[in-house]
C-alpha cells in the first residue's frame, strides 16, 4: 500500500482518463469568450492546470500557456498532453501570474486545502494578482464548490470500477469543508493489485462572498451552473459554480 499526499501516480492517470471532460468543456468556453473578445493572442494562466488538457486546447489555437500545478505527477502528465505549454510547480497561492489574457481554475483548484493558507483570505490575494495581470477585457475563469457540493448528504460513497482500476470515494460535508477520502487499486502488470490511499481536503465557498469579493476587486462577474453549453458528464449536479470574472476594459 502506498499513500500519496495529493493527486499521486495512480490518481492522476485516473482523473486524466475519467475527469478530463470538465477541463475540456471550460476550454471551449475559454475560447469563445477571447474570440468574442478580440483577444486572439496572448498568455493563459492556468492555476491548478492538472493534466493539461485545457492548456493543450489552447495551445493548438495558438496561446501561450502557463500551467501551475503542486502536484508532480499531474504537471508529468501535462508535459506529455501540452507540450508546447509551460509548467511550473507552485502553489496557486504564491503562484507569480505574468501579464495575461485569461487566468483559469478549473476543477476546484481554489477550493484545495493542500495549501494550509487555502481559504477566502488566500483567494483574496489571488484575486488581486489575477486581477493586476489581466488585460483589459481579460477573463478569469474558474469553478468552486459550494455547500451543497455532497448532494446534500453529511456522508457519501461512490466506486467506480474500471478494468485496470477501483477507485471508491468515501467524501464528507460540514459546513465549509469536504473531505475526500480515495483508495485506489491499480493492476500491475503481473496481475496483482497495488492500493493506494488519498485524503483531499476543500473548502466549501459561501458564492455571494466570493461574487462579492470579485466585485470588490474591481471585476464584472457571471456565475453559471455549467461552462456555457457545455456540461459533460463531470459536470457537479449540486453545490458547485462557475465564475466568469471579467476586467473593464475602461
Amino acid at each position: 500500500m502506498t499513500s500519496d499526499a495529493f493527486y499521486g501516480r495512480e490518481q492522476s492517470a485516473i482523473h486524466h482518463e475519467r475527469f478530463g471532460d470538465l477541463a475540456l468543456d471550460a476550454a471551449r468556453t475559454l475560447a469563445g469568450l477571447l474570440v468574442s473578445r478580440g483577444l486572439t493572442s496572448g498568455t493563459i494562466t492556468d492555476l491548478g492546470c492538472g493534466s493539461g488538457i485545457l492548456a493543450a486546447a489552447m495551445s493548438d489555437l495558438g496561446y501561450d500557456v502557463l500551467g501551475i500545478d503542486i502536484s508532480e505527477d499531474m504537471l508529468a502528465l501535462a508535459g506529455e498532453n501540452a507540450p508546447r505549454a509551460k509548467p511550473r510547480k507552485e502553489s496557486l497561492v504564491d503562484a507569480e501570474i505574468p501579464p495575461s489574457v485569461a487566468v483559469t481554475a478549473i476543477g476546484e483548484a481554489l477550493n484545495y486545502a493542500t495549501d494550509p493558507r487555502a481559504g477566502l483570505g488566500a483567494t483574496t490575494e489571488v484575486t488581486r494578482r489575477v486581477y493586476d495581470a489581466l488585460a483589459p477585457g481579460g477573463v478569469f475563469l474558474f469553478d468552486v464548490a459550494t455547500p451543497g457540493r455532497n448532494l446534500g448528504m453529511e456522508v457519501r460513497e461512490r466506486i467506480h470500477d474500471h478494468d485496470d482500476w477501483m477507485l471508491c470515494l468515501r467524501a464528507t460535508e460540514t459546513t465549509d469543508r469536504l473531505d475526500r477520502r480515495i483508495t485506489i487499486y491499480s493492476r500491475d502488470g503481473d496481475g496483482r493489485y497495488t492500493r493506494t490511499d488519498e485524503h483531499h481536503v476543500t473548502h466549501l465557498y459561501d458564492p455571494k462572498a466570493l461574487r462579492a469579493l470579485l466585485v470588490a476587486t474591481g471585476f464584472e462577474v457571471e456565475t453559471q451552473e455549467s461552462y456555457g453549453m457545455y456540461r459533460g458528464d463531470s459536470t457537479p449536479p449540486a453545490g458547485w459554480s462557475v465564475f466568469v470574472a471579467t476586467k473593464p476594459t475602461a
